[in-house]
Formats: C-alpha cells, structure tokens, sequence
C-alpha cells in the first residue's frame, strides 16, 4: 500500500545525534513558508549537529502567487511567535521561581539541621542534669544511711 503524497510520515526517533530532543518547527521563510520540519535544539554554530528533516511534502503552490494567502500566513506566523514569546517568558519565570524556591528550601533545610544539632545539645544537656540529680539523690542517701547507721549503734 502507498502512501498518499498529502500524509505525513513522522516515525523520528525523539533525540538528535547530540542527545538533545528534537523540536518540530514550522518554516517562516517565504520560499518555505508554513512547511515542517524537524531540527536539532542546539544550532550548529552551538555545538550541534544541525539535524533537519521535512516531515510535510513541499506545498506544490508558491503563496507568493496569491498575496492574500502570504499576507495571512505571515499573520498567523507573527500570532506564533507572539504566543511562542509569551510561553517563552512563563518558561522564564516559573523557572526563576523554582530558582527562589530551591533556595528557599536550601535555606530551610539548613535551618532545620541548625536546630536538630541545637534539639540535641538540649537533651545531652538534660541527661547530664539528670545524671547530676541523681548522684546527688545517691550521696544524700548513703549520707543519711550512713549516719542512721552510726547513731544506731
């Protein structure tokens, strides 16, 4: 069985050469405009391996020959990238609040050993008075048995 020259074959393993996923993008550029296409994260001039691949066929129109279809393309185009600048911007904060948040838990998880090691202190501190308590409990005892002991005899 063939396949139709409209469907799209997207059997891409997930990671380039460079282990990094790949992102599907769609093309703004006029001669491929809204054409996809699979491409590595990391740009070549970044270290990467510069992984391309169409996934949908060539349109067999040239929006150029209808302005109106270019004109709104390039609309949505600019709609995308407005949306893609704004998800962009979340991703930035909620990863500057994960930031805050990570060494807010640092912070009290420092404050946390800080006040087992004082818990600690505290209760040797408590044993050695106790220990202390009943020496002296023990000395009286002998003292006052000692002292029976004598004024019997």
């Amino acid at each position: 069985m063939r396949m139709s020259e409209s469907s799209v074959n997207i059997e891409v393993p997930n990671l380039c050469y460079c282990s990094k996923f790949r992102t599907l993008r769609t093309s703004r550029t006029p001669s491929n405009l809204g054409h996809r296409f699979f491409g590595c994260k990391v740009p070549k001039e970044n270290g990467g391996y510069g992984y391309f691949r169409w996934i949908d066929p060539k349109p067999s129109i040239s929006v150029h020959q209808y302005p109106e279809v270019e004109s709104s393309l390039m609309i949505k185009c600019k709609d995308g990238e407005n949306s893609c600048d704004r998800l962009k911007q979340k991703l930035k904060d909620v990863e500057q609040e994960r930031d805050t948040l990570c060494e807010k838990l640092k912070d009290s998880e420092e404050k946390l050993i800080a006040l087992r090691q004082k818990l600690k202190k505290v209760k040797l501190e408590r044993e050695c008075a106790k220990l202390k308590l009943n020496r002296l409990v023990l000395f009286l005892l002998i003292v006052l048995t000692v002292k029976w002991f004598f004024n019997m005899v």
